[in-house]
């Protein structure tokens, strides 16, 4: 049964897959630096990206769970109707920071473009994209959400 809401959720299903690969990395490197005492030196760049990729994914399961952390004094004391408008006030907000993110993300991959990883020789660009792709999805999802809870209120 679990097995089937992970498949239904691709998104945390894939930070989960980043997770324990971020693990297993972690755990190479240290035995393989303090058993074997040979550092290896393309463990902590693919580290770094696994948890870039999976913070990014997280936040998008996050998000589209509608779990992220609120002060719920806020949802005690208003009424749904106004407490709607605010929460929509904070989407438009955070509407702005992604386009901001979007914008900034795309040219941070265009300069980067000719720049390589030193040990795995991984495009920089690459890394880094998952910035402005998960923007686009976070707004998606925030206006999605805006929508539901909006229609909810006046329902």
């Amino acid at each position: 049964m679990k097995l089937r809401r992970l498949i239904k959720e691709p998104d945390l299903l894939i930070s989960m897959a980043f997770l324990l690969g971020f693990f297993i990395i972690c755990t190479l490197q240290v035995v393989v630096r303090f058993v074997l005492t040979v550092p290896l030196s393309w463990t902590e760049e693919l580290v770094a990206a696994l948890v870039i990729w999976m913070t990014f994914f997280g936040v998008i399961a996050v998000e589209r769970k509608r779990s992220q952390i609120r002060v719920e004094l806020l949802e005690d004391l208003l009424p749904p109707r106004p407490l709607a408008i605010l929460y929509t006030v904070f989407d438009v907000a955070i509407l702005a920071c992604l386009i901001g993110i979007i914008v900034g993300g795309w040219h941070t991959i265009a300069e980067t473009g000719y720049q390589r990883t030193p040990a795995l020789g991984i495009p920089i660009n690459t890394l880094i994209a998952i910035v402005p792709l998960a923007s686009v999805v976070l707004c998606v999802i925030v206006v999605r959400n805006a929508w539901v809870r909006l229609k909810e209120a006046w329902s």
